[in-house]
């Protein structure tokens, strides 16, 4: 029975921890009336980041709270190259799962949410089988995309030049750590230390803990922070459904790599170098 306790402590825990990440930030935007649109309108970003910086920071404060390490929760550089050679092999797959949003498939409605969940879950097997077979042939994916991606910006006027930095740090630091931390750092280890990881999946050991993060994770997209943070009130169902599965291939990662960078740099920077060429296409001539 004791046993059924402590995991319904830790669930409630960290629900109230997912909820306090917006009201904590609407509570400094409250104090602070200027600072939200400082954010958008002086720096620049497509949207404030400052809930991104209080993800990880609060996660970070539950951690140190309850007296354990920061690495035993994957906030390491612990075998950094295993991580970044594992970041770099999953890149170029990742990448090309985001291929269908730009040619306009709507993610937040039914009709682009099923085929994104599919493509998902291809993309958990397709990564699970590299990882597995350590083939190196993926880890070009990555310097591929940089090549496109600089002749662009160096082509660029330099008002977009600026405009194209704030975006790249705006998904591959903000967005990518910010989200990584409180999921799968915070959370994932949270809930693994009570549920354990009892099954494998290509030799690689999870439990409820992936699980129960990723649909976590989908639930922020379905408009809940939005909505706490008086953004908008759009519910957006389809949106959350095929982000469960995204979850679970950042989940994935965070169990075989060992650390939260892995699935940081492959939650970002497919997003951020996407929306940077997406930025000069029209400068380069490519678009």
């Amino acid at each position: 029975m004791n046993a059924i306790f402590r995991k319904i402590a830790v669930i409630i825990e960290i629900s109230l921890v997912f909820l306090l990440v917006p009201y904590l930030t609407k509570s400094v935007y409250l104090v602070f009336p200027g600072f939200e649109a400082w954010q958008t309108d002086t720096l620049g970003f497509p949207v404030a980041p400052f809930v991104y910086v209080v993800e990880a920071g609060l996660s970070v404060l539950v951690i140190l709270l309850h007296r354990r390490k920061l690495a035993d929760y994957g906030l390491h550089f612990h075998q950094l190259k295993y991580q970044l050679d594992i970041a770099g092999k999953c890149f170029f797959p990742i990448a090309i799962s985001w291929l269908p949003l730009a040619f306009g498939l709507d993610e937040r409605a039914w009709s682009g949410a099923i085929p994104l969940a599919a493509i998902q879950i291809g993309l958990l097997l397709a990564i699970a089988v590299i990882l597995r077979k350590k083939t190196l042939l993926p880890a070009a994916g990555a310097t591929s995309a940089l090549i496109l991606f600089l002749p662009s910006v160096a082509s660029a006027a330099q008002p977009v030049v600026v405009k194209a930095v704030v975006i790249f740090l705006f998904y591959a630091l903000f967005v990518a750590f910010g989200e990584e931390i409180l999921f799968r750092g915070y959370m994932q280890s949270r809930l693994n230390e009570i549920f354990g990881k009892p099954y494998q999946f290509f030799g690689v050991p999870f439990g409820w803990g992936a699980i129960i993060t990723a649909m976590v994770f989908g639930l922020m997209h379905v408009g809940i922070f939005r909505w706490i943070l008086g953004v908008n009130t759009l519910v957006t169902f389809a949106w959350g459904f095929w982000t469960i599965f995204a979850g679970l291939v950042n989940s994935f990662v965070r169990e075989k790599s060992g650390g939260i960078l892995a699935p940081a740099l492959l939650h970002g920077l497919p997003q951020a170098i996407a929306s940077v060429m997406m930025l000069f296409m029209p400068i380069s001539g490519l678009g």
